[in-house]
């Protein structure tokens, strides 16, 4: 099987990208934000390894690319209004300071 390690990480940072721009309310707010810190954590993670060379992260981005797309789906039928987004982006920004 031959994988295009060039676009899968781009498509993969695409993904979170998108994800990351959602926002939202309610309690589960920061464990929605705490969703999307770990996912940013694992695409960085993914990104120092293909540079790396390491072509293990081709399964690895695949799978985090499924996982993207669903919690955008997920997040964004959950968080419609600017405030909920705004809630869920600072949300976001306080948990991926925990990174590592």
């Amino acid at each position: 099987m031959n994988y295009n390690i060039q676009g899968t990480i781009p498509a993969l940072v695409s993904s979170m990208i998108a994800v990351m721009v959602l926002v939202g309310c309610g309690n589960s707010v920061e464990a929605d934000g705490r969703k999307l810190a770990e996912l940013q954590c694992k695409a960085s993670k993914l990104v120092a390894k293909a540079q790396s060379g390491d072509m293990s992260v081709v399964q690895e981005s695949l799978k985090l690319s499924t996982e993207a797309a669903e919690l955008r789906k997920e997040l964004e039928n959950k968080y419609t209004t600017d405030s909920d987004k705004e809630k869920l982006r600072e949300a976001y920004l306080k948990a991926v300071k925990d990174c590592k």
